[in-house]
């Protein structure tokens, strides 16, 4: 795969490979050398794939990088197609099959493809690894000025290949997501359509709330360079086995590449320029691309932190599905994430995305159909709706918080179940809520100032992003320099007539000079009439953040504080069909936390 051709006989060959390339496209030769005569080894026929030919191709880019892509064309299609482009660090089309090296597309996505038939409807598929991973060159750049300068390339090549017809909609999950959304902040000509599930939307916020290291701030960095280095089974392609090699010798032992992507995610300070040049959120200001968004509220890995302002700021169609599941897709199924039994239930409580996602590409990148409207949104009652827009707020409520003193001890968990007769912490981060994965819990319930509220005389929809003000008095004689810094942890339950509290949202922060504001994970809750809200200020959320243990005896004192808690109308949009789901049911049966008795 992919000789390097020298000479007439090479030229030719890539000549004649051009010619077959528009031929089995239905083009004409003129378009193809106009468009795409391509370097040598740059493209290449790769074999079939069910509905489409495989080909990949070399994409150049900013400072001497190669783009590996794999491209999927629809085989009994003719003429100029839409593509819909997918960028990762997770792409890898080579694979051992029964432990004898063989080659493939890549998989990650087949659900979609195959399941929306993107290729019997006319699109193309590309895969594009981002620099630094699968088959690309370069140093991995974790969505800074390199990745987004390799996202316009890329956007731009699709566009204006020879099968294309100039429109490319992007699609992806978690970090896969993440580049979707880049995009659509880049105002990049021939992008049309994004669809982002699950994504990150601020690379500091999902590694420090607020700089609160969170558990996955070594983690993610490292998965990532294991990631980068992770090679494709020897003996496959020899010269993408020595440009992988070649690649990680270099980038492991070059000090401004995979050991700065380490260390540089362990700054806390979002001021750093490392941070401020991964800002994902304020370059969707003013964007016009079309979006479809899903989000699950409570997801343990990409939270719904930035949800909100990421709806606020993008100025062309949105629509999506919002709801109470952990970390999926919204075609996925208990069976495909092994969440639960290992059954074919939805994990999100419909079996429609794939078919919303196809007519929403339909419109955008064709032409056809109506256009998408509006948001299907789940709440904690496993009721679905849907509305116009998301959130639909009618009112805020805000509420005096108590006054009180609390320990910083770092002992404080969010959540708890209790087993064998005793409290168990329950782990938050990056596990499914269905699983049971805990640790003893060593935290004290009275640790925290509690502001419980009157139970509720009607149902209330909380819809938004709570945010929470305090007004602090701090001693903290820690002598030891890496406690200098007090943090402060915030939750809010949904505590029931027997007592039981079910965590609706949360967040940290580290205590600010004079006041310090505390913006919650954005949620859909219905709190039941006869319910109490209960908010808890306290020292930690231990197990989803990463607390030093202090050796001193710090205290910090509620002087004053506020909440804002953002309402819609208990009955807001309007009721579909839809169920419940693993996720939620794990989450209502196992995230509580015992709320001591006023």
């Amino acid at each position: 795969m992919f000789a390097l051709g020298r000479g007439r006989r090479g030229a030719s060959r890539w000549a004649a490979l051009a010619v077959g390339l528009a031929a089995v496209l239905g083009i004409g030769q003129a378009a193809t050398v106009s468009h795409a005569a391509p370097a040598p080894y740059e493209w290449e026929f790769l074999g079939k794939a069910p509905s489409a030919n495989w080909y990949g191709a070399y994409i150049p880019s900013a400072g001497g990088a190669k783009l590996y892509a794999d491209i999927l064309l629809p085989r009994h299609r003719s003429g100029r197609v839409p593509t819909i482009l997918m960028t990762g660090p997770y792409f890898q089309h080579l694979r051992q099959t029964k432990g004898l090296p063989s080659a493939k597309p890549p998989d990650r996505y087949d659900d979609l493809i195959y399941g929306a038939q993107l290729l019997d409807r006319g699109y193309a598929v590309v895969f594009v690894d981002l620099r630094g991973y699968g088959g690309s060159t370069g140093c991995p750049d974790n969505s800074g000025p390199a990745d987004r300068a390799d996202l316009r390339r890329m956007i731009r090549w699709a566009a204006t290949q020879p099968w294309s017809s100039g429109k490319v909609g992007m699609y992806g999950k978690s970090y896969d997501a993440v580049t979707g959304l880049m995009a659509a902040g880049g105002h990049i000509p021939g992008l049309s359509a994004v669809v982002a599930s699950e994504p990150v939307y601020d690379w500091y916020r999902y590694l420090y709330g607020n700089a609160v290291p969170r558990t996955t701030r070594v983690g993610t960095p490292l998965s990532l360079v294991y990631t980068s280095m992770n090679p494709p089974p020897p003996n496959v392609d020899s010269r993408q086995w020595r440009e992988h090699t070649q690649r990680s010798a270099a980038n492991l032992f070059n000090p401004t590449c995979l050991p700065s992507q380490i260390a540089q995610p362990q700054n806390p300070l979002k001021s750093d320029p490392y941070w401020q040049s991964r800002r994902i959120l304020e370059p969707l200001r003013g964007s016009k691309v079309p979006v479809f968004l899903t989000q699950g509220f409570i997801d343990q890995n990409t939270a719904a932190d930035g949800l909100v302002e990421a709806l606020q700021n993008l100025d062309g169609p949105v629509t999506g599905w919002l709801g109470m599941w952990d970390h999926v897709r919204g075609n996925d199924t208990d069976r495909t994430v092994m969440m639960g039994s290992a059954t074919d239930r939805s994990s999100t409580g419909r079996t429609d995305f794939n078919t919303q996602v196809a007519a929403f590409y339909d419109h955008y990148l064709k032409g056809r159909g109506p256009a998408p409207t509006g948001f299907y949104v789940q709440d904690n009652t496993a009721a679905w709706r849907t509305q116009p827009t998301w959130p639909m707020n009618s009112a805020v409520r805000t509420v005096d918080l108590a006054r009180g003193t609390f320990r910083y001890d770092a002992r404080q968990v969010a959540t708890k179940i209790r087993y064998q007769g005793r409290w168990i912490a329950t782990q938050l981060d990056g596990v499914a809520a269905a699983a049971l994965a805990s640790k003893p819990s060593a935290d004290d319930s009275r640790n925290a100032v509690w502001t419980i509220l009157p139970a509720e005389t009607a149902p209330v929809r909380i819809s938004g992003k709570p945010e929470v003000t305090v007004k602090t008095r701090v001693h903290n004689p820690d002598p030891n320099p890496m406690f200098a810094e007090t943090p402060l942890a915030v939750d809010l339950y949904d505590v029931d007539p027997s007592g039981k509290a079910t965590m609706i949202t949360q967040n940290v922060s580290m205590i600010e000079p004079g006041q310090t504001t505390v913006r919650l994970y954005a949620t859909d809750w219905l709190v039941r009439a006869g319910h109490h809200l209960a908010l808890r200020v306290t020292d930690s959320n231990r197990y989803r953040w990463d607390y030093y243990e202090p050796t001193g005896l710090g205290r910090v004192t509620i002087t004053d504080g506020t909440a804002r808690i953002p309402l819609a109308p208990a009955a807001a949009g309007t009721p579909t069909s839809g169920t419940s789901n693993t996720s939620l049911e794990g989450y209502l049966r196992r995230y509580r936390y015992p709320v001591p008795a006023k």
